[in-house]
């Protein structure tokens, strides 16, 4: 009998994993990652709390329960990551990153360790056939997707991944949750943040944990100071509230974070862009070859077409149709049609 394994948080599209494999014949053992401890009075994911209640579901569908503890390593490699890349002005993707190192990095070699032959998780992405190689493609539910988050996995981790809710919508999840009578089926959706305190932002409950000054400058509009600000990792570009009154009668955006300094305007036009260049390049495949070649610059923001150039390690993007707010320290995705064929970081 085949042995699986599936990262098991406790919510619905976990357990629901674990039941529809468990009934599928195979010898389904659930692993749930704790990656923090509950502390301070902070919301974390994956804490202590997590690891109760995915035992509690392991006990419930009768299959084995095992524990994989990183939270040392969490907090080095994906809070201390985050932390410095907000510290710099720039926005992270904790979440792809905690794909690329921890679930799919940490967990599956320990789910390896196991004897497993491949891990399962709730995913809503599918695994597709692409020129020879088993590669991540978007889920069946667009709402859903999260293909984009998982781009950095490599083609030899997604042989041996299993994504059993790619061809679900949420909805028909739910459904099937409470046809089954599982206890998760109608508790609510993670909202996937690391970890935050009361009335905090995560980069603010970051700036708290690492305990290091913010770096504070000056909002700049129309090329003159206006104001100053408590610190840049309080802002993104894009971004709209938090902003107050700087510019009287007029809805400001930030535009730029240059040094230490927020470059504010009023005019949302000004975040539209058709070229921005990115580095550190991860490629499945080769995008040369790709017959629709597309770029996504967030999670939810549409794939638009594109071409590239590569100058070196910096790899130059031209969009076909405009694109708002790209963010420095993002993630942006490549897909060839709907299938996922690398990812880079954001530059400028």
């Amino acid at each position: 009998m085949k042995k699986i394994a599936v990262a098991l948080s406790g919510g619905v599209d976990s357990s629901l994993t674990v039941l529809l494999l468990r009934d599928a014949g195979l010898d389904v053992v659930g692993i749930t990652l704790r990656v923090q401890r509950n502390a301070d009075g902070a919301s974390v994911c994956a804490g202590d709390d997590a690891v109760d209640k995915a035992r509690a579901v392991a006990n419930y569908l009768g299959v084995d329960h095992f524990v994989c503890d990183v939270c040392d390593d969490f907090k080095d490699i994906i809070l201390s990551y985050a932390w410095h890349t907000y510290a710099n002005g720039q926005t992270p993707s904790p979440c792809v990153r905690c794909n690329e190192r921890i679930k799919f990095g940490k967990l599956f070699d320990y789910a390896m360790s196991l004897g497993c032959e491949a891990m399962a998780t709730g995913h809503y992405a599918q695994i597709v056939d692409y020129r020879d190689v088993k590669r991540i493609a978007r889920g069946a539910d667009a709402n859903k997707d999260q293909s984009y988050f998982l781009s950095g996995l490599p083609n030899a981790t997604v042989e041996r991944i299993l994504f059993p809710l790619g061809g679900y919508t949420k909805p028909q999840v739910r459904a099937l949750a409470d046809q089954y009578g599982l206890p998760s089926a109608h508790t609510p959706d993670s909202q996937n943040v690391c970890i935050t305190k009361p009335e905090q932002t995560f980069a603010e409950t970051l700036c708290d944990l690492f305990g290091e000054k913010a770096k504070i400058g000056n909002f700049i509009y129309d090329g003159k100071t206006i104001a100053k600000h408590a610190g840049i990792h309080h802002y993104t570009v894009g971004q709209r509230h938090g902003l107050g009154n700087l510019v009287p009668t007029q809805k400001a955006y930030v535009k730029a974070i240059s040094g230490n300094d927020v470059q504010i305007t009023t005019d949302p036009n000004d975040l539209l862009t058709s070229q921005f260049s990115a580095t550190q390049a991860i490629w499945h495949a080769d995008p040369a070859n790709a017959e629709s070649l597309r770029a996504q610059i967030r999670y939810r923001s549409p794939a638009v077409p594109c071409s590239l150039s590569q100058n070196g390690d910096t790899l130059s993007i031209q969009c076909h149709t405009p694109v708002n707010a790209v963010t420095p320290g993002q993630i942006v995705a490549f897909y060839d049609g709907d299938v996922v064929i690398g990812r880079a970081i954001i530059k400028n």
